[in-house]
This record gives C-alpha cells, structure tokens and sequence, in this order.
C-alpha cells in the first residue's frame, strides 16, 4: 500500500469515526443536566406539563440524540433491576392442562410474548436503554438506568392488565353490615349470592398515595363486557378537571356496551382492573357511541400506566418478583468514579512503561492508544451501546493491548537495526515483517470475543463488544496512523539515522 493511500484510508476512517462520536460528545458535554432531566418526561407527562409544540419536538430531539449516544449502564447511573418467574401453574390452568404436561416450546412461546409485551409497557419510563431478557426457563430480568420511582415500575409491571365490566348485585351488597367483616374483610361468605362473587373497592389512598381496599361489593360472576373489546385507551380530563381513562371499544364491544347500559338503566358498573374494582358509576342513559371513561381519583402518572396497560392488553403469564436491587445515583457515581481511577492508573502505568523502554516511539504509541479508546467509543455509538463497569474492564485491557501491537512492531525493527540495516530500511522491514505476527496473535482473541459477543448476556456481552472492537482498532491504528507517521518521519528526513533517543 502507498504512503497516499495509507493517508487517504486514515483521513475516511477517522472522518467516519468523527462522524459516528458526535452525539455522544454533544450529549455528555454540551447538554445541560436540566434538559437531559426533562428526556425522561413521557409524551403524556409533556402535555400535562402544558408544553408547547415547539418545546415537545426539541425534547424529541434530544431523546434521538441520546437514543444515538453511548448510555450508562444501571451500575453506572443507578436504576432498578428486578427478577420476575413466570406463573406456569395458572398458564396450565388457562390451557385446561396439567403443568407438567405443557411443552418446552409452549413455555418459550409463552416467555417470548411475556417479554414482548413487558417491553412494550416499561418503554414509557423514558429510561435511556431498558435491559429486558429471559434468564433460564422461567425467569425475565429487567434493568432500567435511571429511572427513579421504583413503585411504579413494580407496579405497572405486576399489573396483569384483565380489564372487565361487571354489574353490581345493589341490593345483595346493601345488606352487608360491620358483623360480616373483621379487620376489613368481608368474612360471611354464606351472604355470597350464588350468581355473585365478591370483590373489594379500591377508590381510596391512603395518606402516601397508594391505594387501598376500600368496603366490599358483590358483582355479577359474569363479566357483560370484556376488557379484550377494547380498542384503545388514552389520558383525558374530566368535567371538573380531575383525570380520567378514556376508552373506545372495537364494533363488537360497542354493540355489547349498548346492549347493557340500555337495559340496565339505573344500575351501577363495576370497572375491574386485576379483580380491584377502580370504580362503579351508575348507568344514566344508553352509551351507544362505543366509547367511555374511567374516574378513581387517578394522578396524571396512574392514568398514564392504566392507560397503556390497556392498550397493551392482559400479561399471557402471570409473574411474581422473586428479587429487587435499587441502584441508587451515587453507587452509581462511585462506580464511575472507580472506574475513571483505574482507566487513568492503567493509562498512566502503560504510558511510563511505553515512554521508559521506548523513548520517543513510545510517544507515538501512546498517541495512538489515545486514538484507539476515542475510536472505541466512536464506533460503539452507532451501536447504541450501553457501558457498565465489565465494558470499562473491556476499555482498561484495551489499553494493554492497544500497545501490543506497537511492542512487536518495536522489538522487530530493534531486530534490524542489529542486523546493521539502515534507520529507514530497518523501520519499513520491521512493519512488514511485524504485520503476520500481529495479526496472528490478535486473531484467536478477536474470535473469542465475537464468540462472547454472540452467545453472552448483559455484562459479558458488553466486555467482549469493547474488547472486540478494541483489538480491530488496534490493528487499525497501528498498521496506519503510527507506520504513517514513522514514514512521514522517513520522508522528511527528521531522523536520519539511529538514535539512542527515538527508539
């Protein structure tokens, strides 16, 4: 290859790498904290905070440029992480069969929609890369980076999202007095009607704003309208400024919601989420128009959840959280911090090393690892890569190997030398005669790193993807800009024979 093209290659590449770290370097270092605070805002949470048009599409805006940048991981930024097992006993019973007699790929088929439909619903957290994955045959992790109410994600998660309509059994339910319940549960379950079943009104908070169960209601057993009627559901205002949960239901829901409002004029609707009555307003008049909407009391945040639980459906699985880690934004910092020591530490050890063994060569080779880290973190931005405490491990053995290359090619030309070839000579042979060398011994890493890469989850995945680009930009690096620069050195005559000081 020319000296020429050698240039041309490298002006390209770090032209394309320029290209490629720009939304990293500009969201890390020229956006302010309070607008990267204001990228967790969901669209809904932006138009009840009464945003403009021209203020959502600059915050969409930086939403794109973080989505473009390199994140940081939960253990860098904190977040929660939470293990959910998949219920298989009730998913037998759905099937009308025994657990042990539902398939392994009915289990993956069930776990793969688990997660299809998990991911759907914690994306409106706003968090900067959600980490959502099966683990063993059971088990679905999810890590969310950043995100600070962890009450909430538990308890949009542990919504099963079974939405139906039920009416109340009024005059059954009048008769319940304080002698049937102790400790607020209803306990004479002979007062049941048999056509009945008994469930709790949930319309009450308590003074932290969660809510409670409230008095007990009988309902018919018999939903009259489903939840999987429903077409679509957004937040909206009431008539006095409260929040509600509109709905609009498919063709045949609208023909079944007529049916039932017209004949049972007068009468109360129970709406219930998950077995919770959220509330039971009465039928004034026949809603024919297939659409409606729900009131209890709903913050702008618990309709937004409701909302989208809706939309998305019931879970096909029910799950239960087996562990919860909350990573809080100062182990977060810690980490960060510990991991930015040991970078610097190894670069500076490496750089001493380098500079005492090498002399000015080792200059160079240490211009060229600098360029190499920069080039990491270039090409994983396209990536959408997130980094965590492994991926800086992958960074720090990046360093060593970074100069590995140099090493060889050093040690082969110091071969030369003594061969009594000239400084030039010595320099162009020691790069050719170094490349198979070189290349040989980054090879079999390279290929376990892709093998990493492919088959491993989480942490492992994002060491090998650092250390895997980290050794292709290696050879990079050292095949191109340091044998260019030595040439350079060559064309211009700056050094025109051995010296004690250049290697």
């Amino acid at each position: 290859m020319t000296h020429n093209l050698r240039l041309a290659f490298i002006v390209i590449g770090l032209l394309i790498m320029a290209w490629f770290i720009t939304p990293t370097v500009r969201w890390y270092f020229l956006i302010s904290d309070e607008k990267k605070e204001e990228t967790n805002l969901s669209l809904d949470q932006m138009i009840a905070k009464n945003y403009t048009k021209d203020k959502i599409d600059e915050i969409n805006r930086l939403k794109r440029l973080r989505s473009e940048s390199v994140n940081l991981g939960l253990d860098l930024q904190g977040g929660v992480r939470i293990v959910l097992q998949a219920n298989f006993e009730e998913y037998a019973k759905k099937l009308q069969k025994e657990e042990q007699e539902i398939t392994d790929e009915e289990k993956t088929e069930a776990l793969d929609r688990l997660l299809d439909r998990l991911s759907s619903r914690i994306d409106q957290f706003g968090v900067s890369e959600v980490g959502i994955r099966k683990q063993g045959s059971d088990s679905i992790v999810i890590e969310l980076p950043g995100a600070k109410d962890p009450d909430r994600v538990k308890s949009v998660i542990l919504s099963e999202g079974r939405l139906a309509f039920h009416l109340v059994d009024e005059i059954a339910t009048r008769t319940i007095t304080t002698n049937d319940m102790l400790l607020g549960i209803f306990t004479n379950t002979a007062k049941i009607p048999e056509n009945d079943m008994l469930l709790y009104m949930h319309d009450k908070k308590d003074d932290f704003g969660r809510r409670i169960r409230g008095t007990p209601v009988f309902v018919e057993k018999t939903a009259s309208l489903d939840g999987n009627m429903l077409k679509n559901s957004w937040v909206s205002s009431g008539q006095f400024g409260d929040v509600t949960v509109d709905f609009e239901l498919n063709n045949e829901g609208t023909d079944i919601f007529a049916d039932v409002t017209r004949q049972n004029s007068g009468r109360a609707l129970a709406i219930v989420l998950d077995d919770k009555v959220v509330s039971a307003p009465n039928i004034d008049e026949p809603i024919t128009g297939g659409s409606g909407n729900i009131r209890g009391g709903f913050t702008v945040e618990e309709a937004q959840d409701l909302s989208k639980i809706l939309k998305e459906g019931a879970l096909p699985l029910g799950v239960t959280i087996v562990e919860e880690e909350i990573v809080g934004q100062a182990i977060g910092a810690d980490s960060v911090r510990a991991g930015t020591k040991a970078l610097i530490m190894a670069t500076i050890f490496v750089s001493v090393f380098m500079i005492i063994i090498y002399k000015f060569s080792g200059i160079l080779a240490i211009i060229a690892m600098f360029i190499n880290v920069i080039l990491i973190i270039a090409v994983l931005s396209p990536l959408q890569f997130t980094l965590t405490l492994p991926g800086i491990a992958g960074f720090i053995l990046t360093i060593g190997m970074a100069v590995d290359a140099n090493v060889i090619v050093f040690e082969r030309i110091k071969e030369e030398l003594r061969g009594t070839k000239s400084f030039e000579d010595a320099i162009l042979s020691g790069y050719d005669r170094a490349f198979a060398t070189i290349f040989d011994s980054n090879i079999t890493t390279i290929i376990v790193a892709f093998v990493l890469w492919i088959f491993g989850k989480g942490p492992v995945q994002g060491f090998a993807i650092t250390l895997f680009f980290g050794i292709l930009i290696n050879l990079f690096t050292a095949v191109f800009i340091t044998r260019y620069i030595y040439e350079e050195i060559i064309r211009r005559k700056i050094i025109k024979k051995q010296n004690r000081f250049f290697i």
